[in-house]
């Protein structure tokens, strides 16, 4: 497949799967958010699809057509980059309704992890743009209006505005909510578990799939105290799901040790490391693809600090188009 062809097929399908997710989250945020309860016999005509059942956050927060918040995050994540690029390589005014479909999503979906890393990816693209002569006026202009906009807010609605970035803010300090958010204590809690196994197994650790039955032992009390998450499931002997460890880093530590570790950091730097290389020679449909795999891998590997499963698609789908961009010279040579 050329790269052209690509980056077509694979955009268009995220932007398929985008578009449904926008609905979706429109109405979800017309009920959850703004209170038009009366809406909800529409949002459930989505029940029809087969991978659907709707069900509102009970926090008020957003989902749209995945399980739950945190998972709403990994997709915007993965296919944020590819959103970003219809900006490069559009030139209808409809080009930027992706990219502001992915903030507005993101910002209603109520994830922290998911504020800091697509902000990230999008101040990544922003440099990209900047330094590209064709769209630096562009970044200025979007910078100017941002603060325009902004300060008309604060001036007509102050009150509304900075409770509403305070709330997220404090959404965003962890060490304040480790002891009143039940999702930190877990999170931290196992993480914490997994490097107490990893300090008593430190060069090659307790085996790969093993850290649920070494966690277990090493549960601090500060993360267990009043957590029904525990109670119901991690310390459930009738439970039959494994217990998340919620890192992948701290997995990786706990099961296969300094080795392993050592070995999966050297594949992140190779992937990042080649981006750099192939930039350096990219040209067209090229730049604008490795721009997309830098912004979803640096997102992605980001996100495996509070997810510690491999099953997250968008990274192997870039290495493969990594890959396939390192070989094409020895492609064409064999043709």
């Amino acid at each position: 497949m050329e790269l052209k062809e690509a980056l077509s097929k694979i955009r268009k399908v995220f932007l398929y799967s985008l578009i449904v997710a926008s609905i979706y989250g429109f109405f979800e945020i017309l009920i959850s958010i703004f209170g038009y309860v009366f809406l909800y016999p529409i949002l459930k005509g989505f029940n029809y699809f087969p991978f659907l059942e709707v069900n509102l956050h009970p926090e008020g927060r957003i989902s749209t057509i995945t399980y739950e918040p945190p998972f709403l995050a990994i997709y915007l994540i993965t296919i944020s980059g590819w959103m970003f690029s219809y900006i490069l390589t559009s030139k209808r005014l409809t080009r930027f309704l992706p990219t502001f479909a992915v903030f507005v999503l993101t910002y209603f979906s109520g994830s922290r992890t998911g504020l800091i890393v697509i902000f990230f990816q999008g101040f990544v693209f922003l440099i990209f743009l900047y330094k590209d002569v064709r769209f630096k006026k562009y970044v200025i202009n979007f910078l100017v209006i941002f603060l325009v906009v902004f300060s008309v807010l604060l001036i007509f609605k102050g009150e509304k505005v900075i409770h509403s970035v305070t709330e997220k803010m404090d959404s965003l300090n962890f060490q304040k909510n480790l002891t009143k958010n039940v999702s930190n204590q877990s999170r931290f809690g196992m993480q914490y578990a997994a490097l107490q196994v990893f300090s008593e197994n430190p060069i090659t650790g307790v085996g790969f799939g093993q850290q649920a039955y070494h966690n277990r032992t090493h549960y601090p009390s500060w993360a267990t105290r009043n957590n029904y998450e525990f109670e119901l499931h991690y310390k459930n002997k009738k439970e039959k799901a494994f217990p998340p460890g919620y890192n992948l880093y701290t997995r990786l530590l706990a099961e296969t040790g300094l080795v392993g570790i050592a070995l999966f950091l050297m594949l992140l730097y190779f992937s990042l490391n080649e981006i750099k290389l192939l930039m350096k020679k990219a040209k067209d449909e090229e730049k604008v693809i490795l721009m997309i795999a830098l912004i979803s891998l640096l997102g992605l590997y980001i996100n495996w600090l509070q997810i510690d499963t491999f099953r997250i698609y968008g990274v192997w789908l870039c290495l493969a188009i990594l890959i396939r961009m390192r070989y094409k010279p020895l492609i064409l040579k064999n043709e």
